[in-house]
């Protein structure tokens, strides 16, 4: 189950991918110049990354809105400091938002391929 306080599109970027972007950038004798968005081609929401659990493993990964106010007990209840809970809880406000759901080709570029998708990390995820 992935139960969590608030559900929005998030451009989720494997690090690897990120790096070797990165690393690109560096070796390209200041052909970027300023900031650099790098950010994969799709920002899954986690609604949509319990169905694609679902479909991987074979069995059902429900996905449930949580009340925030519950949310927040819930992992207080389990030990996590009030103050680490109340600052995640934002990263979920902002995500509802769409903070987070901005995508970029640019990686696709730097990286001459596809970026990897949260899909792809979990097809590995699973299968390992």
């Amino acid at each position: 189950m992935i139960a969590v306080p608030g559900d929005g599109p998030v451009s989720w970027t494997a690090r690897e991918d990120a790096a070797e972007a990165a690393a690109v950038i560096l070796a390209s004798n200041g052909v970027y110049d300023g900031p650099t968005t790098l950010t994969a081609s799709a920002a899954p929401t986690f609604q949509e990354i319990a169905a694609v659990a679902s479909e991987l493993t074979g069995r059902t990964i429900e996905f449930v809105a949580m009340d925030e106010d519950e949310w927040v007990a819930a992992q207080i209840d389990r030990g996590e400091p009030e103050f680490r809970v109340r600052f995640l809880l934002g990263f979920y406000q902002a995500a509802q938002r769409g903070c987070f759901a901005g995508v970029d080709s640019l990686l696709g570029k730097l990286l001459g391929r596809e970026p990897r998708t949260a899909r792809d990390f979990l097809s590995q995820t699973s299968a390992g």
